[in-house]
């Protein structure tokens, strides 16, 4: 017991040391946003996002987890607002560029669940610009104390539980 306890605490440490690769799901990709409809537009725009690097399953999974959060970071990081399924621009929400901000649990290659904190751009324009159609927008979430401390916060669990689902999924031998 030691022994495996040992193995599992080394595993997430050097998933974290070397940086933890995104879980695996169906199809071998990372899970990420693959696209914002639509990828700018102004204040009262309805901004949706879909995954990539999971099945529809998986994408239901996260729409129904526990830690489902959907949320709009301004321009300078500041979260502007929440949503459910989509996010809404709120009035007052300054123009230029934006983040939503995704976080749910995937299904990884074991069929078990990774909490995944995924970001994506979308442009906030003035009332006069035309709404562009759907684009590919996956980014890096923004530096903002509040942001870098929740996504080290799903780093970790994320590297824990892809390390402990692997040893369920494939026991070491005695």
């Amino acid at each position: 017991m030691r022994r495996r306890l040992a193995e599992l605490v080394t595993a997430a440490c050097v998933a974290l040391a070397v940086g933890a690769p995104g879980a695996v799901a169906a199809g071998g990709s990372s899970v990420s946003i693959e696209s914002v409809t639509p990828s700018s537009g102004p204040v009262g725009t309805d901004i949706a996002y879909t995954l990539a690097g999971t099945d529809a399953a998986g994408a239901d999974q996260c729409a129904n987890s526990s830690a489902y959060r959907l949320e709009l970071l301004a321009p300078g990081g500041a979260l502007a607002t929440t949503g459910g399924g989509t996010v809404l621009v709120p009035e007052g929400t300054a123009v230029g560029q934006a983040t939503i901000r995704l976080v749910c649990y995937v299904p990884d290659a074991t069929n078990r669940r990774v909490i995944y904190g995924l970001c994506a751009r979308f442009d906030i324009t003035d009332a006069a610009a035309a709404s562009e159609a759907t684009g590919k927008a996956a980014t890096k979430c923004p530096a903002t104390a509040r942001v870098v401390l929740g996504q080290s916060v799903i780093a970790v669990e994320r590297a824990m539980s892809e390390a402990f689902n692997s040893k369920l999924y494939y026991p070491l031998p005695k």
